[in-house]
């Protein structure tokens, strides 16, 4: 089950709406982000009440849950993720987030691999609270032999500069030199989750210098419709019209039909009538033993929708209000 599109404040859909989903009607919510955080770069939809859609479809997952007001929590696709991920990313340098309970291992971490013939070469990054970043390199053999290791810390603004000066190293020669050969591609395992402030600044500078969309997508693990929304998010890019759906005209509302409270009551028998105390308690009895919507409005003599506003208003528990709250 993902959340694949979403309604803004303006009326305005956005993600995939159109999307192919397994399901015959979706499922709807609501979704307040929060405001932006001090030191932060404000999201496109920072402190707006969101409608969202979310179904379950073969669309490219993100690794991060939203917590639907109504309580529920649901994976957004990537394409979602990108558009609302600013209220959810991790704080920048000088702001950090407050320490996470539990052992604290959950801090954003970077794992990249390549190699040649004879050597594969592993480096991992750990982003620490105090805005450096631990980094492990590992060198080894294609069978698993661990040839060498080097740890240590730098801070995030040092780690472009440090780069730079590995990449412009000239090659070693001699006997026990490693074989010249094109590096392999690079494995990020970075796909599907939220930015961390080296990402971004590695894009903003990588692509102010000339790099390409598809290059940008290659070094750093993530689609090229992920990294064009993103630079457009981060106002250096041009906004991508071609992956944008077109907004929905809304549909000419048809004239209401007038029914009589006689016609009404051939299909439901109670339709209009008050209800009494007796039938609250036994609406909220029934409703606890599972009944559904369609199941209660047969033994009630009432629409769905009379259905659906009374187990709201009596506050009643079972899944049919469960599905009453989110209609």
């Amino acid at each position: 089950m993902l959340i694949y599109a979403f309604r803004d404040a303006r009326g305005a859909w956005h993600g995939d709406p159109d999307a192919e989903i397994f399901d015959t009607h979706p499922g709807r919510g609501t979704l307040t982000l929060p405001p932006t955080a001090p030191g932060q770069e404000p999201g496109l939809f920072d402190g707006q009440r969101l409608e969202v859609l979310y179904a379950a479809c073969d669309l490219e997952a993100s690794q991060t849950s939203y917590h639907l007001d109504s309580g529920g929590s649901f994976l957004a696709s990537w394409h979602v993720h990108e558009l609302l991920s600013p209220a959810y990313r991790p704080h920048l340098p000088g702001h950090p987030a407050p320490a996470p309970s539990g052992t604290g291992n959950n801090r954003p971490t970077v794992k990249l691999e390549t190699g040649s013939t004879n050597r594969r070469y592993s480096l991992s990054a750990d982003l620490l609270e105090d805005g450096r970043v631990e980094v492990t390199v590992i060198v080894f053999t294609p069978d698993g032999t661990i040839q060498g290791e080097l740890t240590g810390e730098l801070d995030t603004c040092d780690l472009g500069e440090v780069g730079r000066l590995i990449a412009s190293a000239p090659v070693a020669s001699g006997p026990n030199a490693v074989t010249a050969t094109p590096p392999a591609t690079i494995k990020a395992t970075r796909h599907g989750e939220a930015w961390n402030p080296q990402a971004l600044d590695y894009l903003r500078d990588h692509y102010r210098a000339g790099k390409t969309t598809e290059q940008l997508a290659e070094e750093l693990g993530r689609s090229e419709k992920s990294i064009r929304w993103k630079l457009w998010s981060l106002r250096i890019g041009p906004y991508p019209d071609d992956l944008a759906p077109a907004p929905r005209t809304p549909a000419e509302p048809e004239p209401p039909k007038a029914y009589t409270v006689e016609e009404k009551r051939q299909l439901h028998s109670n339709a209009y009538k008050r209800w009494t105390p007796d039938e609250d308690d036994e609406l909220a009895l029934r409703c606890s033993q599972g009944a559904s919507l369609a199941e209660l409005s047969q033994e009630f003599g009432r629409n769905e929708g009379a259905i659906v506003s009374r187990l709201i208003k009596i506050e009643a528990h079972g899944p049919a209000a469960d599905e009453a709250r989110i209609l």
